[in-house]
């Protein structure tokens, strides 16, 4: 498949999801009112106000939360050489709730010195974690699957279950429903506020991780070939996990935990593109983002108007794909 064909379909395949995504709701909007808006807006037309403020907001976030958590995705499986790796699995996505559920169940201020704390505590949940993780799985200079994969569940269990107890200590109604739904991943709350710094952290992570996809490739050959083609592994895997740790917890803070968006995006994108191609990464930042698309208008479509939280959506579609690689027993990449 070529660059501009793959390049025209996921640009057609944008524009139709976003049409789809922006006419549904509470009450729909046609084509022609979408076109009047774009061309002439009336901030007093309750349509336009509707559109502009409370749908493209949640469509833009959706689609940059499955940005981020498949790049976080794909970069994690190569980290760790493992294909059934996952910001999910490895409970990276588990830190982070924990970071932000700190902020929003009150054991912290919102904000210190002007800055919101939700994305910095979860950035530092998900990079604890992630660190924890890979600790545990390291033996004789070596990521073993097996202990990374146990080790990610057993630490993301664990931290469910703590989040559940914070929650159920928590002493304000409010605060516990609004926890409750993020925990289950939703777009219900977005707003304009949370779209810049998840907007910004994608763009720069995909721009570096394009000039680093030839050393990203030489990480795919193992550790010991990485070593012996001069790659400064060590320091090449701590990029990674700075770079992971933010996408997903800027992610997470914005739209809850949502699983397995980075376990199948990138095995359908080296499917389509081969393990080592050139612009994977940025393809797929682009497929995540619209794969979530598409969960949300689904989520809308079976329980108008808000939705299904898209956690579920994405956990019945993830849970059976996962099963079918553990009986592959696809767990590396050769």
């Amino acid at each position: 498949m070529t660059g501009k064909l793959v390049l025209l379909i996921l640009i057609l395949l944008t524009i139709f999801l976003l049409v789809f995504s922006l006419s549904i709701g509470t009450y729909s909007i046609s084509f022609n009112e979408l076109k009047e808006c774009i061309f002439n807006f009336d901030r007093n037309n309750d349509v336009h106000y509707v559109l502009v403020n409370l749908r493209l907001p949640r469509v833009v976030l959706a689609f940059l939360v499955g940005s981020a958590l498949a790049f976080s995705g794909y970069l994690i499986q190569i980290m760790v050489n493992n294909p059934l790796a996952d910001p999910y699995l490895m409970g990276t996505a588990s830190g982070a709730s924990l970071g932000a559920n700190i902020v929003y169940l009150g054991l912290v201020p919102f904000t210190i010195w002007g800055f919101q704390m939700t994305p910095v505590f979860a950035f530092a949940g998900a990079a604890g974690v992630s660190l924890l993780v890979i600790l545990l799985a390291y033996e004789k200079g070596h990521i073993n699957p097996a202990k990374l994969l146990l080790g990610g569940v057993a630490l993301s269990s664990f931290l469910v279950a703590f989040i559940s107890l914070l929650i159920f200590f928590s002493d304000t109604e409010s605060k516990l429903k609004a926890v409750i739904f993020w925990s289950m991943g939703s777009f219900e709350r977005a707003s304009w506020d949370f779209i810049p710094l998840l907007a910004i952290t994608i763009v720069i992570s995909n721009t570096i991780f394009i000039f680093f996809q030839k050393h990203i490739n030489i990480l795919l050959l193992g550790e010991s070939r990485s070593y012996t083609l001069g790659l400064k592994v060590a320091q090449l895997r701590w990029f990674i996990l700075i770079f992971i740790s933010l996408n997903t917890g800027f992610a997470v803070a914005t739209s809850g935990p949502i699983g397995f968006v980075g376990l199948f995006i990138p095995h359908f994108v080296r499917a389509l593109f081969g393990i080592a191609g050139r612009f994977n990464i940025l393809y797929s930042s682009w497929f995540g983002g619209l794969f979530i698309l598409g969960c949300d208008y689904v989520a809308r479509l079976a329980y108008p108007p808000a939705g299904l939280p898209i956690g579920i959506i994405t956990s019945f579609l993830g849970i059976p794909f996962f099963v079918y690689l553990l009986h592959k027993r696809n767990y590396s990449f050769s």
